[in-house]
């Protein structure tokens, strides 16, 4: 049984002591070894956790029970705080079952197949079961969507441990952020699960309910005039910069625009004499402006704390506020990389608000407010948990300011620019890894560099 040491050892020291204790002189005294770094890591993901079984059984339950009269009733009640507790509080049960019974099996395969690969690994190279897998697992569950097939959490797990990080030498070695390895290669190799717009628990008789960054990414024929066209009308209030809108209007036949019918205003949007838009565009752009205002389940409030489709874990802008607080508070994520990344990410996407104000044909994502790229996708989970990583992240402070801009920019070029990918945090962060030596290699130079002899 010698071969299997690695494994004893893991299950001996797993939470009563370190792994490897000095024996001789010097004897450094710490309280932060790779153990607690681990356990504090995953207790700033309680709240992120939590939101995830519960909203991931609120989303199931919802979708996946197939009446009509219940997903009214949901809507209806998420137009309000009050409104939702009510809803939530007369089905509590169900909705903890179905979250429960959705989110613990792929914690479970996330954990067991990559702690397999790790114990391999481990007992091959005959070294210690590093404690990093801790947080990779949970992260990496997180970060799935809930539909996602178990064989797919099994087959991007392995690919993401493997190629990502046992390959390199194993925890500490690794350049690229395991979870997300994980996740871009499930993307790459299986878009259609990673991004549908069906959710279900069941897979079956389930309705169509697309994310808030499925909306965001609409096709470059819908441009800013559609949009605002169709705010004026619902909002009853003119939003456009100018006064076109008003003059097509009234060359098409109409009075104006907050006084059309919703079959007028259909037909002045899509009309070949009007703003030549097509029937699914139409669609799309409804949806864009319940996003883009605030409307319905779009709220500002169900984006921020979670009341939305989307990956488990990332849902919740509240959760991961509190996790980034603890993390600072335990001095074990950079506040530089995070502030960077939010300046880099708010500053790009105010560029894009702006530049796209003078021409109303440009395309509609680019005139988004910049506040609620945050609200959308993984930036906010990605800035906190991913952007930070120790050891795929520069350890400069200089370098950490320049690594988190170039995330932030990243993030919402892709996601405004290229809309084969939505998502533009994944790749993002993954494209700052790669750079994240050189970050540090240049900030050490300008740290080091000679100075002048004293005259």
């Amino acid at each position: 049984m010698e071969r299997l040491k690695p494994l004893f050892s893991a299950i001996d020291t797993f939470l009563r002591k370190v792994s490897t204790p000095t024996r001789r002189a010097p004897h450094i005294r710490d309280a932060l070894d790779i153990k607690r770094v681990m356990i504090l890591v995953v207790s700033a993901l309680i709240p992120c956790i939590l939101v995830a079984i519960w909203n991931t059984g609120m989303q199931s339950f919802v979708y996946s029970e197939g009446h009509q009269e219940l997903m009214n009733a949901y809507f209806q009640a998420s137009a309000s705080w009050s409104g939702y507790w009510h809803f939530a509080t007369l089905h509590w049960r169900p909705i903890l079952t179905q979250g429960l019974t959705i989110f613990l099996p792929i914690v479970f395969i996330s954990y067991a197949v990559g702690g397999f690969w790790e114990a391999v690994f481990a007992v091959v190279r005959k070294t210690e079961i590093a404690e990093g897998f801790l947080v990779t697992g949970i992260l990496y569950a997180l970060i799935l969507p809930p539909t996602i097939p178990y064989w797919m959490v099994a087959l991007g797990v392995s690919f993401g441990v493997i190629i990502s990080k046992e390959l390199f030498g194993g925890t500490g070695m690794n350049i690229l952020n395991p979870a997300l390895t994980c996740r871009c290669f499930l993307y790459f190799a299986f878009p259609a699960y990673m991004t549908g717009s069906i959710w279900s628990g069941q897979m079956i008789d389930a309705y169509s309910q697309p994310s808030a960054l499925a909306v965001f990414n609409v096709s470059n024929d819908i441009k800013r005039v559609h949009v605002d066209a169709i705010a004026s009308n619902q909002l009853h209030e003119q939003v456009a910069t100018s006064t076109f809108l008003q003059d097509a209007v009234q060359k098409w036949g109409g009075v104006s625009l907050e006084t059309l019918n919703p079959e007028k205003l259909e037909q002045f949007v899509t009309a070949s004499n009007g703003l030549g838009l097509s029937q699914e565009g139409f669609v799309s752009a409804q949806k864009f402006v319940e996003l883009k205002y605030g409307l319905g389940l779009f709220s500002d409030a169900n984006l921020f704390f979670g009341n939305k489709v989307g990956s488990l874990g990332e849902v919740s802008i509240l959760a991961c506020l509190l996790g980034a607080a603890f993390l600072l508070i335990v001095r074990i994520a950079s506040w530089r990389t995070m502030l960077a990344v939010i300046i880099g990410a708010t500053i790009t996407a105010l560029l894009f608000e702006y530049g796209a104000r003078s021409d109303p044909w440009n395309p509609a994502n680019f005139d988004f407010p910049a506040y609620k790229h945050f609200l959308l996708g993984g930036l906010a989970f990605g800035l906190v948990f991913m952007a930070t990583d120790p050891v795929s992240s520069p350890t400069m402070k200089g370098a950490q300011w320049a690594y988190g801009i170039l995330i932030g920019m990243l993030t919402i070029i892709i996601r405004t620019i290229n809309p084969a990918y939505p998502e533009g945090i994944m790749l993002a962060i993954l494209f700052g890894n790669v750079f994240a030596p050189l970050f540090d290699q240049a900030a050490l130079r300008l740290y080091r560099r000679p100075r002048a002899p004293i005259q």
